[in-house]
Order: C-alpha cells, then structure tokens, then sequence
C-alpha cells in the first residue's frame, strides 16, 4: 500500500497552533443527560490512526493536559466525584483525549483500558509544560472484536498479541492489543 506525502507540514502545523489555541469546554448538558463527555483531537490531514510529526503531537498533548486542568477546576467545584483523564494513544494517536465520567459511567471509564505496563511516558512529551502536574500510567490498549469481524481484519491484526474471552452475555470474543494508552490524572 502507497502512503500519499502529507506536503506542507509549515502550513499544517500553523493550521493546528491555530486551531489548539482555542480550549476545548467540556459540555455541563452532555454530562448531566448521558453522564459522561470527551474531546478528541482533530488531526486533518492525517487518519486517526496514523501518526502526525512530532511537533503536531506534542501541540495537541499541550492541549489535552490544559483543556484537563481546566475541565477539573469545573468538576471539582460541581462534582463531589468524578473520573477526569487524559488518554495518550500510540500508535493511534488521533484516538487520543480528554474524558469525564460521573455516575454509573465512571466505573465503566475506570476499568477501560487493559493491564498496567511498566512504561515511561514517550521521551518527547516529558518536557511539554504541565506534564508532570498529572501522574501518568502505560496501559494495554485492547479492542474487543467478534470472531467474524477478527477474521475479515486479516494479517495486519492477527499479528498483534490476541486471545479469546467472553462478554458478559457469553459470547465469544477476541481481544486485540492494538497498542499502548497513556493515562494522565492529578494523583489522588
């Protein structure tokens, strides 16, 4: 498969400090109706599952961490308890984002991801300001699939580390680890 070049990296990354400047609020309705909110980062023109330049990736982390700082201020002063983080994605860096749960939801937000890795924080985020605010953990990123559907995905995913489970209405599934997630909280 051919990779078209992205041209014009000057011009992109112009186009996303423009577009990282401006905070993300969270949405107060959102939370109070569905229990929970996110959001994600817009990387046009690369794919959600590709991987920007590095520049562009350290733009948007310095967006998460401060859209989080912010998001928590106005938690805390409405919720007595909540669940804030921020998810750093790798390879898939276009999944990466800010989410907020309250409720019923937080447990589901809590249990996402898979084990904790003993994983550092990727070297090229370590120095962007407000980092070290929160406390970071390397965890599994793992995609539930039916077997139909794990079949037709064909060798790219049936390389990655895989194995059977059940849902909890007992149907067969297979899990994929599809990469590493970052989470970023304040340390309770």
């Amino acid at each position: 498969m051919d990779k078209k070049r992205i041209r014009g990296l000057k011009r992109h990354l112009r186009n996303h400090q423009q577009w990282a400047a401006i905070q993300e609020p969270f949405n107060e309705e959102r939370i109070r109706k569905m229990h929970y909110d996110y959001a994600h980062l817009g990387l046009s023109p690369w794919r959600v599952n590709g991987k920007p330049p590095v520049a562009i990736r350290k733009l948007w982390v310095s967006r998460l961490v401060a859209d989080y700082k912010e998001w928590h201020k106005q938690m805390a002063t409405r919720y007595d308890e909540f669940y804030l983080a921020v998810w750093i994605f790798d390879p898939t860096f276009g999944e990466s984002e800010v989410v907020v749960a309250i409720e019923e939801k937080m447990d589901g937000y809590v249990e996402r991801h898979g084990d904790i890795l003993d994983l550092p924080l990727p070297p090229e985020y370590q120095s962007l300001p407000g980092i070290h605010d929160l406390q970071w953990t390397a965890h599994e990123y793992l995609m539930p699939y039916w077997p139909d559907d794990f079949a037709e995905m064909g060798k790219w995913v049936a390389r990655k580390p895989h194995w059977t489970a059940e849902d909890s209405n007992g149907d067969s599934l297979v899990v994929v680890q599809l990469g590493v997630v970052w989470v970023g909280q304040i340390a309770p």
